[in-house]
Order: structure tokens, then sequence, then C-alpha cells
């Protein structure tokens, strides 16, 4: 016969750096985009009309510049948020989300897909918690 009583123990955590937090949370916006975009290959007819791109074409080179420089943002985020000074730090990690989910809503609204839809609002689900923990960033203590 056991005697011994069943104590349980509380799980350990430990506390994550808001830095970590919010890096964290870029990645797993980036990797939405890039499965949304991989995804959306599949859908029919957007082979066929990538196939139609013509270098020709006047303005293409500035819409890809375009549509890279706003994809290589979260990347960037990734790395600045953990090397950045918390002051600049926070307020990025406000506006720039902030920015995203109005370029997201006018942008995604119009489409049928249901995959889209989905990661579009997994996509502002993760850019608003970003915007939440920027805006709690916690206050340094002040030792005296």
């Amino acid at each position: 016969m056991n005697t011994t009583k069943d104590i349980s123990l509380p799980f350990e955590d430990y506390q994550i750096n808001v830095k970590l937090k919010i890096s964290a949370l870029w990645v797993a916006v980036m990797f939405c985009y890039v499965y949304g975009d991989y995804i959306e290959v599949f859908v029919p007819g957007v082979m066929s009309e990538a196939l139609l791109v013509s270098a020709d074409r006047k303005g293409i080179q500035y819409e890809f510049f375009a549509v890279a420089l706003l994809m290589s943002i979260p990347s960037v985020m990734i790395f600045l948020t953990l090397a950045l000074k918390p002051n600049i730090n926070r307020k990025l990690n406000i506006i720039i989300p902030s920015l995203f989910i109005v370029l997201l809503v006018s942008l995604n609204l119009e489409t049928g897909w249901g995959f889209y839809l989905y990661l579009t609002g997994l996509e502002i689900l993760l850019s608003l918690m970003t915007i939440r923990y920027a805006w709690k960033w916690p206050k340094a203590e002040i030792m005296g």
C-alpha cells in the first residue's frame, strides 16, 4: 500500500521577454504570408495569368518591387524587434502592424477563397497581438 500523497506541482514557467514574443509573432505573420502566396499559385487561372506577364509591360518592375518591399518588412521586423531599443521598437511595432491590417483588409476582402480569408483573419489577429504586446511594453524598474 502506498501511503505517499500525490502532490501536484505546478508546471514551470519562464518570463519571456516582450521582444521575443513580438519577434515570434512577426515570424508567424511572415509564414502566413508565404503560405497564402504559395497556395494561391494553385488557384485556377493564377498561373495562366502569371505566364502572361511581360517584362515589356509598363510598370511591372515597379509592381514587383513594391510587392518585394512590402513582403520584406516582416522579415526585417523579426530582427529589428530583437535589436532596437524599446522606445523606437514599441512605436514601430504599433505603427507597422496597424498599416498591414489596413492593407490586408483593403486587398483581401474581395476574395471568395476560404483559405485566403482564413489566413487574412489569422494575419490580422497576429498583427493585433503584436500591437497589444507593443502597447503594453513593460516599463523598466528603477533601482533606488
